[in-house]
Parts: C-alpha cells; structure tokens; sequence
C-alpha cells in the first residue's frame, strides 16, 4: 500500500512540474519585447523617484549567467531592476549607471503577499538607544521636517531555476512582477 501511495505521489508531482512547464511555455510565447528604445536610453520617470525618495528605490540584481529572452541578450553584471506602465503594459527596466539598456515585458503581475517582507526581509535588532533616538528624531521630523523624502518601498528578488527557463520574482511595494527567461538561446 505505501508504495502504491509513493508511485501516486511521485507521479502526482511530475504531472505538476509538466503543467507548470507549459504554463511557463505559454507566458513565454504570448509575450512580446518592447516595440521601440527610450529616448536617450533614459527612464523617463527617474527624475521623479530621485525627488521622491532619500536614496536609489530599486533594488539591485547580479547576474554571473547570461539571460536571453526572445532575440534579447543580457549579459553578466550588475543591474538596477526598475517595474514600469510603459504603453500599457508592464515591464522591467534593466538599467546601468542610470541608463536603461534592457526592457523586458512582464510575464505576470500578482499582489505581493501579506507579511512577505516581515517573514523574508530579516530587521536589524536595535539597542535601547538606537529604538530611543529613531523614535525620537521621528517625532522631531514630524514636527520640523527636514526633507520631504520618504524611505523607498520594501523590494526583494528571488530567482527560480527550471529545465528551460529562469524565473526572475521581483518583489517591489505592493506588487509582485515574473520575469522568464530561458537558459539556452534555442
């Protein structure tokens, strides 16, 4: 009986990875590059994030492998992963000392999970005078603010290896952005 349990379960999860598999296969197809370059290879929206928060709000994402998806190349190195509407759809800006050199479409778009960040996301453990002087320079903020900038919101990254694809989850605020790309150019 329990092998019987254990060929069922077995086969039961390969049938699984098969489905994911086509899933995978699917977004893959239906998705299209962006038609066209940004003027200059600059984000258009960059000088507003720039006002808005204290410091760089996109979180940075290194590759030691090459990505390809479609006819597009993405080399080893260093990229600042940025989400944008861009003629009404959804894609990831991969910029690189400010501009962009890779727009690839967004397989798809969820909510991030509720707690996502508090259980992925450790908090650095303060001392009593570091939990004392944050509080107080926050109410002193509240009062006379110094700047009207605001800490960028929570980001994570996590990357998921398949047979035929590479699954790149960016985490950014609210939002959860997928991201497939194959392991081979064929």
């Amino acid at each position: 009986m329990k092998k019987v349990l254990l060929v069922f379960l077995l086969f039961f999860v390969g049938m699984q990875e098969c489905i994911f598999a086509q899933d995978y296969e699917k977004l893959y197809n239906n998705l299209e590059p962006f038609g066209s370059r940004l003027y200059n290879d600059i984000d258009p929206f960059e000088d507003e994030d720039s006002l808005k928060y204290a410091y760089n709000p996109y979180p940075l994402f290194r590759t030691s492998a090459y990505l390809y998806f479609k006819d597009i190349v993405i080399e080893p190195g260093y990229y600042n992963l940025t989400p944008r509407k861009l003629k009404g759809d959804d894609y990831i800006l991969f910029k690189q000392g400010g501009k962009v050199k890779f727009i690839i479409p967004v397989a798809k778009k969820e909510m991030t999970p509720l707690n996502f960040y508090k259980a992925n996301i450790p908090e650095r453990k303060k001392t009593r005078w570091q939990k004392f002087s944050t509080a107080a320079s926050n109410k002193f903020y509240t009062i006379a603010k110094k700047s009207q900038k605001i800490p960028p919101p929570k980001s994570f990254i996590k990357v998921d290896v398949d047979i035929i694809y590479i699954i790149v989850t960016v985490y950014y605020g609210e939002d959860k952005y997928i991201v497939l790309f194959k392991r081979t150019p064929y």
